[in-house]
């Protein structure tokens, strides 16, 4: 599985490299400037998640265009563990992905203090969710149906998010001021729904691998 990793790894640094990096870079800090105090919310429900899944769907592209699966399964090592390291590396984006909502949130605490700190945190660990999510229904529908199908479900997937974003800002934040009035139920409940989903997915998407490459 070591290698699984290191071979996605460096597929990523060719990819993207330290251009795309600074690009990215470059993105956060307009955004932190234009948009002040809002900057890391946007910043956390929409570049972020959408970098990580664009990750792991140019990871699915290279496996296709190389035909990268019909080698992997000839190597010694199983189905289930070809699975299991992309779902570990798509943990490991996600993880990357909060650290950085967790600077962003912190240096917008610090230079745009509008809310309190533990606020700030909170939209860290949900773009976190968002990032868990976001893969946990593109990864099942690329081992199905292709990456074509992955990045279908992206869209759809970000169009809700946009939709639920505007609602939410033509009903007065209603669903923000609905989360801080019931902050723990929506903690533990949206907890519990995130792992039960990244599980269904895991179980799905080796189901699609092994019926695919029998």
């Amino acid at each position: 599985m070591k290698g699984l990793l290191t071979k996605d790894f460096l597929t990523l640094k060719k990819k993207y490299g330290i251009t795309r990096v600074i690009i990215d870079l470059a993105i956060i800090i307009a955004l932190m400037i234009v948009l002040e105090s809002a900057g890391s919310i946007y910043i956390s429900f929409l570049p972020l998640p959408l970098e990580i899944t664009s990750m792991i769907i140019s990871l699915t592209t290279c496996d296709e265009e190389w035909k990268w699966n019909k080698y992997a399964i000839s190597l010694p090592i199983t189905k289930t563990k070809i699975v299991k390291s992309r779902y570990l590396l798509a943990g490991i984006l996600s993880l990357t992905g909060l650290l950085i909502a967790i600077l962003v949130n912190t240096i917008s605490y610090f230079c745009f203090p509008k809310y309190k700190y533990g606020f700030y945190l909170f939209i860290a660990f949900a773009s976190f969710a968002i990032m868990l999510l976001f893969l946990a229904f593109i990864l099942p529908s690329t081992y199905s149906l292709g990456v074509n199908a992955g990045f279908a479900v992206m869209i759809v997937l970000l169009a809700i998010l946009l939709v639920l974003g505007f609602w939410s800002r033509l009903t007065n934040n209603s669903i923000m001021w609905f989360v801080v009035d019931n902050f723990e139920f929506c903690i533990v409940i949206g907890f519990i729904l995130d792992i039960s989903i990244c599980i269904l997915s895991y179980i799905l998407s080796r189901t699609f691998f092994k019926k695919k490459h029998i």
